[in-house]
Order: structure tokens, then C-alpha cells, then sequence
């Protein structure tokens, strides 16, 4: 039986936490420190875990769902989704306005705000608590995404307001979160998203939350459709402000055309320093009354409009395709362009994903294309200019065999790209050694691109495991190998043996395996027998892993040949199991580092990591330490303001033997 003292305790926590997460989230001002926080939401869960009768759905420990769903549902919109009409230059934004004057004379007011370059959803309220969330779909029908909607941060799930009430906002991905979800998907040979908005759809879409929450999706509010408190937009903007919903700040009034055509000069400058996708300004009505005296046609309202960039885009000929091979057989192509200059550089090259794409956009070799900077960050071939044709086009033709290896290639029906089935291609072969030297992994500097071309050519290296075969005067007898960078490189190659776990782990190149689930593999298993040992459900057990990544690794660490080069690395001396004498120094702490310290800060982050600490990307509530160095970044500011434990290199290293 729980106690009205507990029940009274439990939701004022909610209450609290949920009131800082708006200070922190939306409105960047913590008024408590991490640690005031962190005793907060340790409360709660102790509570929960005591009385699971009282666990609500709102409460802030249930934005992540213990488990994925097993469908999306659709469900009808209360209020129709309409999309805006376009325009795309001056004169067009002129005539609209006339068009909106001529109807209702000159007594009305704009609001002017970015477009945010994202996926357009509605959420629901119901007494103060979200309902659910869906995609904008057809207009009429969307798709139920409340399970992702959830893991956003800025967004309240509980809000001082208990009428029925529908908002509509705009959910996006910022540059910085985009480039680490393809690097990620780079990294493990899965297609990487075409641009930041595609990303933000597919994350919605997804049946497991964990993996959503792990992208950070965020969202604006740009609409209060039901429950409105004003008779004009702007300021029932400020009113969902107030109630702790993430609205643009750069949201204005105008009154004429040249407030207008200033504002959209504004943005577009603003545009280019910001860290997510502005692809345009929307302009509205404020006034209520009057948008009903505009009314709306079949797809779209009379009384608001879009006025677009234009893209960032070139126009040049593909002159040919080549195809890569990855570490795990995946071959990509990649279009040969003539150069041509685009955001601010030049552009020979694009992605083209891979074979659906190719079909998709019809794409032959000789035609001429329009290519965009995806996002500010990838090229990428958006539509063929097919009237530019003169009929001598080639169709791009998908390799039959390996164009490294010449061995027969494949291609699953669930899968959009075609695969080298030979383990031993010198492309993947190569890959997977740049990779297990490379910096993140075992850092074995000086084994770069031109070298292991020649260690491969010469037959020194047919797999990971035979760079710890390697001699001094093997690499003395390759061209354009010294006695002293050979001497270095061996030297690089043996200083790699003492890397911990995770990074041997992140090195094997297995697929799924990027550097976070190897960190987290190796704390969760502490030794690689442990994980080739561990069943499918061993793998389930573990947070962050869902049960398809979860089936993979479980396949994987069953194949012959990874068992085999796990032996072969481990009977090198490369460490395959957690030092416990020194893994819990820094167990359970978190740092950051700002500045220039005495050393490589790659080196610092590796002694925290093989001391059980963790090193996070950005200041935020979870940090413990901010070291800083000479000349530190605005980390430091943040720090401050937050009330961070702020240290310097001496001190880390005190606190370092303190823990020893």
C-alpha cells in the first residue's frame, strides 16, 4: 500500500524535474547544480523501483521505453495538416501579400519565422500530460511516432495547462548529431542519410526508442492548432513558451514588405552559422479572425506561405561511376564528376548510395546533374537534367564480380546494395587494416594508405592479425622505407598491444561495433570470452542493444573465421579482457577537456577511458570535470554557469593517484 505521502512526494519530484528540464533543455539557465539534479531523478527511480504501481507515463524516467514496439500505427489528425504554398523570390512574396491586403485591407499583422528543414508532427495534450504524436502523413492520416516523440528532451511531457490542447512543431536533427549517425553508418557499412531531414524521418520511424534516443532528435513548436488561449498566433507563441515548449527565438512581427524582405536577408545569413537546416522564412497571419477570412484551398492555406532558398546546387556532367569496396564487402559507387565549384569549394566527386538510388534517380553515365552540398556536408546527385541528353548516355552497369578481386558479387532482396563475398579482397583487406590502425582503434601511426598498398602487394599482410608479424627489415626492403621510420613503425605497432579492450574490440572491425557499443560491450562482458560465449538474449539484456543488433553480434562471435583472428590478436598479447586493477579509478565519473593540455588530448581521453571513466562530447548535466588547458574554448563559460568541478592537468592527475 502506498502512502499519500509517497504518492504526494512521487509527482511533486515529477513536478521539479520536469520544471528543471525546461530551465536546462529549452531555456539554457540551470538555476541547481548537476548534483542537485542527479539526487532528484535518484529519488524518483528509487521510488519507482520501489512502488511500480505509481509509475506514470509522463514521468521523466519514461521518455526511453524499456522495449521496442512491434508496429507504427496511423491514426487520423484532429485538425488537418496542411502544407504552405512556396514562393521563390521577391516579387512572388509581393503578390502574396497583395493578394492577402485585397481581401482584408491593411488592419493585420505578420509573424515572420525560420523554416526549419525537418519533419512536420502534431502532438496532443490531454490533461497536462502528452497524449501521443504523430507525423504530418497525408495530411489527414499520420503515423503514431509517441514512443520517439518522448526520447526528445525539449520537449515537456507534462505541462501546467490541463485543457485539450494540440501544438504542432517541426522535429530536426542538428549537423553535429547528423554527421556522428553517418559516421556511424560509414563506419559499419550501412547507407548513410541523405541529409539531416531524412535522418530526423527515419529516426521517427523507428521501432525501437533506445536507438532513437541515441540520435537526439529535438524539435521547435510552430503552431498551437487546439487550445488557444489568444486570438492571435504570436503571442499564443509566447504562451507555449511560457508553458515550457521550445519555440524559435527568431521569430518576429512585421507589418509591410520591406520588414519582410529584411527578415528574409536576416535569416539567410543566419542560416550559415546556425548548427541545424533553415531552408527558407514561413510568413502567417497572426490574427485568428482574419485567417478564417482568408480561408484555405484543397492544400493550402490563403493566409501563410513559404518563401525557399535557393538550393546550394551546381550543375556539371558525370563522366563516369567507380565502385568501392568496404571492410565488410559492400560496394559503393561513387560518381566521377567534372569539377565544378559549390559551397565554397570544388567538387569532383558525389555519393551515390547505392543501386536503388541509382535507379531512383534514373541516373546514366554522360548525363548532366544538378549536385547539392546534402545538409552542408555530403555532395550528393539530386535529379538528372534529362533535357540535356544527346542520346550517347551509358547506363551505369552494376559489377558482376569484385572490381578489386574480380570474385562473384551478390545482392540480398532486403538489401539495397551489392556485396564482394570474398573474405580475402585486397580492398577489404585494406579497409580493415586502415581501420584497426587508425587513430580511434589501435592508433599504429605511420601505417597509412600508400604503406599498407605495399604490405599487402609484397603478401606481408592477408589479414589484421599479421601486422604483429611484421619486422624491421621487412619494411626496410619496401620502397621508400628508412631504417628509422621503419624502426618507428614497429615500434607504433608494439605500443599497440597496450591498448585496453574496447579499442581491440572497435579495431576487429565487426560490424555494428562502433566505439560507444564497444565501450559499452567490453564494461557489460569484461573479457571476450565472455561475449563469445554470451546467447542471444545475454546480448538483449544490455540497455543500449536491441534485438536485431543483438542477433547480429550473437552471430557474428560465432563465426569461424572472427573466432580465429580473435586468437591469433590475442595470442600477440593484444588485450582482450578489462584490467580491473586499473578499470574503476574513474568509474562512474565523466569528463570533458577544453583548451591545449602538455599532451595529445587523444592521450587524455584514453587514460580516462582505461580508467573507467567516460569522455562526453559537450558540457551537459551529466558532467563531473572540466579539464582545461591554455586557451580554452566557450566549454569553460558553460561549465561555470553550470557549477562543473573545473580542473586543471596537475589536478587531474592528483585525483588520477588519489584513486589508485
Amino acid at each position: 500500500m502506498v502512502s499519500e505521502d509517497i504518492k504526494k512526494r512521487y509527482f511533486k519530484l515529477i513536478d521539479e524535474i520536469t520544471e528543471h528540464d525546461i530551465n536546462y533543455y529549452v531555456k539554457n539557465n540551470p538555476i541547481i547544480s548537476d548534483y542537485e539534479y542527479d539526487c532528484l531523478l535518484k529519488e524518483l527511480k528509487e521510488i519507482e523501483e520501489k512502488y511500480p504501481e505509481l509509475v506514470v507515463p509522463f514521468s521523466p524516467t519514461q521518455r526511453v521505453g524499456i522495449r521496442p514496439v512491434s508496429t507504427i500505427p496511423t491514426r487520423e489528425h484532429e485538425i488537418r495538416m496542411l502544407s504552405l504554398e512556396n514562393t521563390y523570390s521577391k516579387e512572388e512574396v509581393s503578390a502574396f501579400i497583395d493578394r492577402i491586403e485585397k481581401k482584408v485591407g491593411n488592419n493585420y499583422s505578420l509573424v515572420l519565422e525560420p523554416k526549419i528543414d525537418g519533419v512536420a508532427v502534431s502532438l496532443t495534450y490531454d490533461n497536462g500530460y502528452l497524449s501521443y504524436g504523430l507525423t504530418r502523413g497525408d495530411g489527414y492520416v499520420g503515423e503514431e511516432v509517441t514512443h520517439n516523440i518522448k526520447t526528445i528532451k525539449t520537449l515537456p511531457l507534462k505541462i501546467k495547462d490541463e485543457r485539450h490542447i494540440v501544438v504542432r512543431g517541426e522535429v530536426y536533427l542538428r549537423f553535429e548529431d547528423f554527421r556522428k549517425i553517418n559516421e556511424y553508418r560509414i563506419e559499419n557499412d550501412l547507407t548513410p542519410f541523405a541529409n539531416p531531414r531524412n535522418a530526423a524521418a527515419g529516426t521517427l520511424k523507428l521501432l525501437d526508442p533506445r536507438l532513437a534516443a541515441e540520435r537526439h532528435l529535438d524539435v521547435f513548436i510552430y503552431a498551437l492548432d487546439a487550445g488557444r488561449k489568444f486570438d492571435n498566433h504570436y503571442d499564443d507563441m509566447d504562451y507555449l513558451r511560457e508553458l515550457g515548449f521550445k519555440v524559435n527565438k527568431n521569430i518576429k512581427k512585421a507589418d509591410n514588405k520591406d520588414q519582410i524582405f529584411d527578415y528574409l536577408d536576416e535569416i539567410y545569413k543566419l542560416k550559415k552559422t546556425i548548427d541545424y537546416a533553415i531552408d527558407g522564412v514561413v510568413v502567417k497571419v497572426s490574427e485568428y479572425n482574419l485567417r478564417s477570412i482568408l480561408g484555405e484551398t484543397a492544400r493550402f492555406p490563403r493566409w501563410a506561405f513559404a518563401y525557399k532558398y535557393p538550393a546550394e546546387q551546381a550543375s556539371t556532367k558525370l563522366v563516369d561511376v567507380r565502385f568501392q569496396v568496404g571492410r565488410t564487402g559492400i560496394i559503393t559507387p561513387v560518381a566521377i564528376l567534372e569539377p565544378v565549384h559549390l559551397s565554397g569549394s570544388k567538387v569532383s566527386k558525389a555519393t551515390l548510395h547505392n543501386v536503388d538510388e541509382i535507379r531512383r534517380l534514373g541516373v546514366k553515365i554522360g548525363d548532366y546533374v544538378f549536385v547539392e552540398k546534402a545538409g552542408e556536408i555530403i555532395p550528393k546527385i539530386t535529379k538528372v537534367i534529362t533535357k540535356r541528353r544527346k542520346g550517347d548516355e551509358r547506363d551505369i552497369v552494376l559489377p558482376k564480380r569484385c572490381p578489386v578481386c574480380n570474385a562473384i558479387t551478390i545482392k540480398e532482396e532486403d538489401e539495397p546494395f551489392i556485396r564482394c563475398v570474398n573474405p580475402e579482397c585486397p580492398a577489404r583487406l585494406k579497409a580493415s587494416i586502415l581501420h584497426f590502425a587508425s587513430r580511434d582503434a589501435m592508433d599504429i601511426k605511420g601505417l597509412g594508405e600508400s604503406l599498407v598498398d605495399k604490405l599487402i602487394k609484397e603478401s606481408y599482410i592477408k589479414s589484421i592479425a599479421d601486422i604483429y608479424d611484421l619486422k624491421k627489415e621487412d619494411l626496410i626492403g619496401l620502397e621508400r622505407m628508412g631504417e628509422k621510420s621503419s624502426e618507428n613503425i614497429i615500434k607504433a605497432i608494439e605500443r599497440s598491444k597496450s591498448k585496453p579492450f574496447h579499442k581491440v574490440l572497435y579495431a576487429l572491425g565487426i560490424r555494428h561495433i562502433g566505439q560507444r557499443y564497444a565501450i559499452i560491450l567490453a564494461n557489460h562482458f569484461k573479457n571476450i570470452d565472455n561475449i563469445i560465449n554470451a546467447s542471444k538474449e545475454d546480448f538483449e539484456k544490455i540497455e543500449e542493444i536491441g534485438e536485431i543488433i543483438a542477433s547480429l553480434l550473437y552471430k557474428t562471435f560465432r563465426e569461424e573465421r572472427v573466432i580465429k583472428m580473435i586468437g591469433r590478436l590475442r595470442s600477440k598479447g593484444l588485450k582482450f579482457s578489462i584490467d580491473e586493477k586499473t578499470s574503476k579509478k574513474l568509474e562512474g565519473k565523466t569528463f570533458l577537456i577544453t583548451g591545449s593540455l602538455s599532451k595529445p588530448r587523444k592521450e587524455f581521453e584514453e587514460l580516462i577511458e582505461q580508467n573507467g571513466g567516460e569522455v562526453l562530447l559537450n558540457v551537459s548535466k551529466k558532467l563531473d570535470y572540466l579539464i582545461v588547458g591554455k586557451k580554452p574554448g566557450s566549454k569553460l563559460d558553460r561549465a561555470k554557469k553550470m557549477g562543473i568541478n573545473i580542473i586543471n592537468e596537475e589536478q587531474f592527475n592528483e585525483l588520477l593517484n588519489k584513486n589508485a
